[in-house]
């Protein structure tokens, strides 16, 4: 309470003094957060798609096509894991329905960044009526329902990007579940590919609109874009790779580029007695890969992070997720077991390596086709840190990268795309 306390007295003064002038004491801070969400869509439909936009994003950001859901893989369990940074044990959604949800015991994380910070202004905008009516305490100013089809969406948000005071935005997209409904979640169905192209172009007009706020060169936004699950045929909900190979997108200062492959870690199993059953789950592998309880914790992190707050160890909100801003334990952890990181990834020609052990002997780069054939070969001097591979002069398609240090091999795969 102290604390909190505190904040507003600091937010008075400033406004006192003339850095606002908002009576009411509503200030708007520089740490911001813009969450897009992509319900259903694949990882590797997601690669396989033309997403110009997401590629320039990817292309500063840490993100990973190895994302791995760890729950239901049905959008209520799902985007409530998102948002409150805890698995459904806890949230209670097991449904679309939302029954028996336990939000007033875990909320949203925007509810707890409103008990450091109360003045923040949080909206969500969802053309998923589900996602709007039957989430309580979400810490929401405002939630928005828009019309199917997500061009009302991006109206929307448009105008609320445009208010100076917001602080946190949830933008919500349907399209490409609904496609995969329709015509299957399939990488290889064209429709199902042009619903991912499309909710691409609406990414790219938030954030150019991103860029044209008035105060955007003295604001410090955290992007997020993430999707709930993937799919099979035309359903989704259970354990197969398809329905939970998925992605994870974070962009801004406080996040270090970089691109995380990690293993499968499992899923945590609703059995058929409802009981919560983690034997499945290799935690270990768990922390090496951004999973959907992160997105909660990091977004949170960041808006309170002058509070001095971990909130992934903060014991009152008994969390589930991990921070991935820059020199936490976890950003560090990760990439010590990565040795080596690309990006971006996929690129239409030039990929970025980044050694992580700079220390190491002399190292040889191997560059190879999908059938085994070498393209390239390139010394690396002893303490190079990082280096570019320029495959500009080769056609489109799977490759990969393989260092070579005496015994030890280390090899990525990369996508070079038109």
């Amino acid at each position: 309470m102290l604390l909190k306390y505190q904040l507003v007295l600091t937010v008075c003064s400033m406004l006192l003094m003339g850095v606002g002038k908002d009576a009411s004491c509503r200030a708007s801070q520089s740490r911001k957060v813009l969450i897009i969400g992509i319900d259903g869509c694949r990882s590797d439909a997601l690669q396989q798609a033309s997403t110009p936009y997401l590629d320039s994003l990817i292309s500063t950001s840490l993100y990973t096509y190895d994302s791995w859901h760890c729950g239901i893989t049905i959008s209520g369990p799902s985007w409530s894991s998102i948002m409150t940074g805890t698995w459904w044990n806890k949230h209670g959604v097991k449904a679309n329905s939302y029954a028996n949800s336990s939000f007033n015991s875990y909320p949203y994380f925007t509810k707890r960044a409103k008990e450091i910070k109360p003045n923040l202004r949080c909206v969500q905008i969802s053309e998923w009526e589900a996602l709007n009516n039957f989430v309580y305490n979400d810490g929401m100013d405002a939630k928005i329902q828009t019309a199917n089809g997500g061009d009302s969406t991006t109206a929307e948000a448009l105008r609320q990007l445009a208010d100076t005071n917001l602080d946190c935005l949830f933008a919500y997209y349907e399209a490409v579940d609904r496609e995969g409904h329709s015509s299957t979640f399939n990488p290889g169905n064209a429709q199902y590919l042009t619903a991912i192209e499309y909710a691409d172009a609406q990414v790219g007009i938030l954030l150019n609109a991103l860029k044209m706020r008035s105060n955007y060169a003295s604001e410090d936004w955290l992007i997020l874009v993430v999707t709930d699950h993937g799919g099979t045929g035309f359903v989704h909900g259970g354990n197969s790779w398809a329905e939970r190979h998925i992605w994870f997108i974070a962009s801004g200062n406080s996040v270090t580029p970089q691109q995380i492959s990690a293993s499968d870690p499992g899923t945590y199993n609703f059995l058929a007695t409802g009981i919560f059953n983690s034997t499945g789950v290799n935690k270990n592998l768990m922390k090496q890969s951004p999973v959907h309880t992160d997105v909660a914790v990091t977004a949170l992190h960041h808006l309170i992070y002058d509070s001095g707050i971990q909130p992934e160890t903060y014991t009152a909100w008994k969390l589930d997720g991990k921070s991935w801003l820059t020199n936490t334990i976890n950003v560090n952890s990760i990439a010590a077991n990565n040795s080596f990181l690309v990006f971006p990834n996929p690129s239409h020609d030039i990929f970025t390596v980044k050694l992580l052990n700079t220390n190491s002997s002399k190292q040889k780069l191997f560059v190879h086709d999908l059938l085994g054939r070498e393209i390239m070969q390139n010394n690396i001097p002893s303490g190079t840190s990082s280096f570019t591979v320029d495959l500009s002069n080769f056609s489109p398609g799977t490759y990969f990268l393989k260092l070579v240090n005496g015994s030890k091999t280390l090899v990525k795969k990369i996508e070079l795309i038109e």
